[in-house]
Formats: structure tokens, C-alpha cells, sequence
């Protein structure tokens, strides 16, 4: 079962009447959805105070405490054993979902110069993929031995190559990069170079970056989701920690950052320039 806390505040009275408020006991509410052979467990806290008090909880979130659903706002004290639930491999299924539709999408993506930012090597299965429409395409990251896998498919099935490194300069001429962790350093790229990541970049970064998604959730998913939720991290849960690999397969409708948004057709437009 999935657990999410949503924290509710009545609107600020004046007067008497803020006092009465203070004092007032809190009301906990629990609802259980059920879809698609998922139960979600929706606690609504409502809060006078302003605070949550977590006793009043316990025996309700259980062992559901460490990966709670809830607000990016909602903080706990640091050894009370709550924790909010992240988690970034579903962002990283959406972000490399729409970079390849986007390639796909080309007039002649072989002539796409492109690159892929993955220290970690999380996501190496996607240099495949790539390489099936792309000539000209550049990884860097720390994790040689997971995409030494791919290159050796690539070369036995495609006859396809890519060149792998730890160097990021190595970037300096992509015009499209796909990067599908949390960009923590900067990165040498042209200001036109498109970007896809996942989160915002925790340093300022040349390019037009590209790191919130937006999807369209499969018909009985939607009814599960708490109202104070985006569908980016619900179906990240759900993908996580309630095994719906089937939401894997999406291709979001849109990717967004702080001032504009693009679908996959805009994005096609766009690559094409270079293409």
C-alpha cells in the first residue's frame, strides 16, 4: 500500500476566534483508493496550529513513514523516522521517453549531433536506442563497464558506434543532450544546445534546459491521485513503490522548465534546425 499525507490549514480567524483555533484539537482523516490492483492510503491532516503533530499519526502511517507521499513543503524533524518518498528513476523513463520520440521525430536525425550526460551510467540503455537513428553521438560518464555493454550490441547489431568518455568538454558541440539524473556541474554547451534532464540544475546552465514533466495518467491511476500532487511524482510512486512498470512506456505530453514548455512535435522543429 502506498500512504500519501496531505496537510490541510483552516483559513486564519482574528481575535477570539484565532485563539479558539489554536486550541482546537486537530482532525485527521484517512481515506483508502483502490485501482488498477493499487491501494492508496490518503491522510488528510488538518491542522490548526499550523503544525503536524506527529503522534497523532503513528499508529495511522505505520511503516509507511520512511517513503511518505507528501508536499515538497511538508518537513519533519530530523530524527523522528518520517521521510518524504523521491525518487528519480520514473523521471528518468520520461526524460529519455521524449528525447527519443523527439529523435524519432526528425527529418534525418543521423545527422543529429547528440550527447548523453550520465555519470552514473543509470541509464545506459538508451545508447541503443539512439544509435539506431543517430551516427554522432557522444556519452559521458563514469560507468564505462555498463555502457561497454551497449557499445557491443550496438556494433553487433547496428554496426553503430559512440564515442564514451569522462569528459564533459566532450559536449561542447552536441546540440542535443540528454541527461537523465540531476545536472550537479556545469556543463560547456551552447546557449542554442536543447537539454533534457531530470530536476532542476543545481548550477546555472548554458542551453535551453528542459526538466518537468507533464503526462497524461492511464484511466483509473487519475482517481488514486491526491489533488495536492502532479502526476510526475505520483506515477513516480506508483512506478516505485507499487511495481506499475507499465507507466514506464509514457511519453510525456509535455516538458517544461520555469518560464515556457514543449511537446515532442515543437522539440522536432526545433532539433531540426541542426539536423
Amino acid at each position: 500500500m502506498i500512504t500519501s499525507l496531505s496537510l490541510k490549514l483552516p483559513e486564519k480567524q482574528k481575535g477570539i476566534k484565532r485563539l479558539f483555533h489554536i486550541i482546537k484539537n486537530d482532525k485527521v482523516e484517512v481515506e483508502v483508493k483502490k485501482a488498477r490492483g493499487v491501494r492508496v492510503k490518503q491522510v488528510t491532516y488538518t491542522s490548526y496550529s499550523g503544525k503536524i503533530r506527529l503522534d497523532k499519526i503513528d499508529s495511522i502511517i505505520g511503516a509507511q513513514r520512511n517513503h511518505l507521499l507528501c508536499s515538497p513543503t511538508l518537513k519533519f524533524p530530523e530524527n523522528s523516522g518520517y521521510r518524504r518518498f523521491f525518487s528519480n528513476a520514473y523521471s528518468q523513463r520520461l526524460c529519455t521517453n521524449m528525447a527519443l520520440s523527439a529523435i524519432e521525430g526528425c527529418v534525418r536525425p543521423e545527422m543529429l549531433k547528440v550527447g548523453i550526460y550520465d555519470p552514473d551510467g543509470d541509464s545506459h540503455d538508451i545508447l541503443f536506442h539512439i544509435l539506431k537513428h543517430c551516427s554522432d553521438v557522444k556519452v559521458v560518464t563514469n560507468d564505462f563497464e555498463s555502457y561497454q555493454y551497449e557499445l557491443e550490441r550496438a556494433m553487433d547489431e547496428l554496426g553503430a558506434s559512440a564515442v564514451v568518455t569522462q569528459n564533459i568538454s566532450d559536449l561542447c558541440d552536441c546540440m542535443f543532450v540528454i541527461a537523465p539524473c540531476v545536472i550537479e556541474e556545469k556543463l560547456p554547451l551552447k546557449q542554442e544546445t536543447l537539454v533534457l534532464t531530470t530536476g532542476c540544475p543545481k548550477v546555472p546552465s548554458s542551453g535551453l534546459v528542459y526538466y518537468k514533466y507533464h503526462l497524461r495518467m492511464p484511466n483509473g491511476f487519475d482517481l488514486l491521485k491526491p489533488k495536492d500532487f502532479d502526476e510526475e511524482y505520483f506515477c513516480s510512486a506508483l512506478y516505485t513503490l507499487a511495481s506499475q512498470h507499465e507507466l514506464g512506456s509514457i511519453v510525456p505530453l509535455l516538458c517544461r522548465n520555469y518560464s515556457s514548455s514543449q511537446t515532442v512535435k515543437s522539440l522536432c522543429v526545433y532539433l531540426n534546425r541542426f539536423a
